[in-house]
């Protein structure tokens, strides 16, 4: 399995329910339309417990249609993305043979056949559920009208409402499938409620924060994060991780003695004393997941897996969580050669005085952080500019980075990781609002990576230049900037 990457501007818009068959393997096949030339990726369940981090590609047929063979399970849980852009749908099943079919550019952008009236009725809750936390979450919608209502009793009565109105909906399908169901809506909610508690934590007054943190302990009994159900639904794992962060860092409550401070030791310690079975687990297996996903690559993963290896030597997400692990662990073991420096910097009052080091020559600059996973992502592009460099005794590669102090050790690592042969500086209070002020936007937002290009005066040819993906026009501006003028 790869990764799983942001996926913003995702709508959810289905999850389609099937009642089946026992049987080893399923099979799904169909069709797809109006993808845009993006890819389609799919998440899946593991042993009843969906694994919300990690992705597969689909891998579509010339003729645009697919098949897909996945193992069975009592209820398999699979979600269907369009890369980058909107989510497809999903579907649970343990049918031996589906058809499932996609379309980029529908409205109801998933059609599965074989579905009974009941269970089309049931996915049509879910599918408005899902897009509607998600449009809550994104400022885009507020099907209970909540996103302004700082009451908290008031915003659990429409939450709990909506979900028993549901509840009564939803009977009529097979016990274990009502379940499923069930856990999936509450944990819907509970996200819709974090999402208000987390603006209300930010915003209001200390009686009103604490009159959330005590309603948020009803609400997490009514919602059953540890309900073996419940690591079923593709918000469960955003729940638990949510509820640790509320506990340690929204309301300060400190860990156990001996407990680290970092955000993945305290969530851990919260899922191994406050959650069980299935939902222990699949917490536990997903925040190796998710160090993996986030290239987090926290230090403490290696020994917080091993107590999951003492809790759960049989887990069924062992191979993904070890595979995760061996990332991390190389990542850490990264060792940095001699052609990448870290010029000391820490004088420097102005960017200028930086820049002023190289010049003579041209420095093709590259904004980054260690954080922002396009910016990682444009490393898989670095090697021509590389040779080009190799070639040109003129240039200077120069990696600016805004990271903070605390992550100086993981900068110098992913700068060896990721093989960037160059000069090395993280941005220095000093200048911050300088580096904003210049490269950033009218309203001093930056966005990167950012590509920018001095000549041989330490003066900026190109503040917005090519990216080293587009090759052919970066040469171009190098040269152009290479010309004394």
């Amino acid at each position: 399995m790869k990764n799983k990457k942001n996926l913003f501007g995702a709508i959810t818009l289905g999850c389609l329910l099937i009642s089946c068959v026992d049987n080893k393997e399923i099979q799904i096949s169909g069709t797809v339309r109006n993808m845009e030339g993006r890819q389609i990726v799919y998440f899946q369940s593991i042993d009843g417990m969906f694994n919300s981090q990690s992705y597969d590609t689909l891998r579509v047929n010339p003729d645009s249609t697919y098949t897909l063979t996945l193992p069975a399970e009592p209820y398999k849980r699979v979600r269907f993305v369009l890369w980058g852009k909107r989510e497809l749908g999903s579907v649970i099943m343990n049918k031996s043979q589906i058809e499932v079919h996609l379309d980029g550019a529908a409205k109801q952008s998933i059609e599965v056949k074989g579905l009974s009236e009941k269970e089309a009725e049931i996915s049509t809750l879910l599918n408005r559920l899902d897009g509607d936390v998600w449009n809550l979450r994104a400022r885009r919608g507020d099907r209970w009208n909540i996103a302004k209502d700082t009451v908290v009793a008031s915003v659990i009565a429409k939450l709990k409402a909506d979900a028993l109105d549901m509840d009564e909906k939803m009977k009529g399908v097979d016990e274990d499938l009502y379940k499923k169901a069930q856990q999936d809506v509450r944990m819907q909610l509970m996200l819709a409620f974090q999402n208000q508690l987390f603006g209300v934590e930010w915003k209001c007054s200390d009686a009103t924060k604490q009159q959330w943190f005590d309603e948020w302990k009803n609400m997490k009994n009514f919602c059953l994060d540890n309900d073996s159900n419940s690591p079923f639904s593709p918000a469960f794992y955003d729940v638990v991780y949510n509820n640790a962060g509320i506990i340690h860092f929204a309301k300060g409550e400190e860990g156990a003695e001996g407990v680290g401070k970092g955000p993945n030791e305290l969530s851990f310690h919260y899922y191994e004393h406050h959650l069980s079975g299935k939902a222990q687990e699949a917490a536990m297996a997903q925040l190796f997941l998710r160090d993996e996903t986030e290239e987090q690559n926290d230090p403490v993963i290696v020994s917080l897996s091993e107590r999951f290896k003492k809790l759960y030597p049989q887990s069924v997400w062992m191979p993904l969580v070890d595979k995760a692990v061996a990332k991390n662990k190389a990542f850490n073991e990264t060792k940095i050669p001699d052609y990448i420096h870290f010029p000391n910097i820490e004088k420097a009052k102005t960017f200028n005085e930086v820049i002023d080091r190289y010049k003579g020559k041209v420095v093709f600059m590259d904004i980054w952080a260690t954080w922002c996973g396009p910016c990682r992502s444009s490393f898989a592009y670095v090697k021509p500019l590389q040779e080009y460099v190799n070639h040109h005794d003129d240039i200077v590669l120069l990696y600016l980075s805004l990271d903070r102090p605390k992550d100086d050790a993981k900068w110098r690592k992913m700068a060896a990781h990721y093989d960037l042969m160059g000069e090395h500086v993280r941005i220095q209070e000093a200048f911050h609002d300088e580096i904003y002020k210049i490269f950033g936007d009218k309203r001093g937002a930056l966005s990167i990576p950012h590509c920018v290009i001095f000549d041989k005066n330490g003066k900026v040819r190109f503040s917005v230049a090519a990216s080293p993906e587009n090759m052919e026009k970066l040469k171009l501006q190098l040269e152009e900037a290479a010309k004394n003028k």
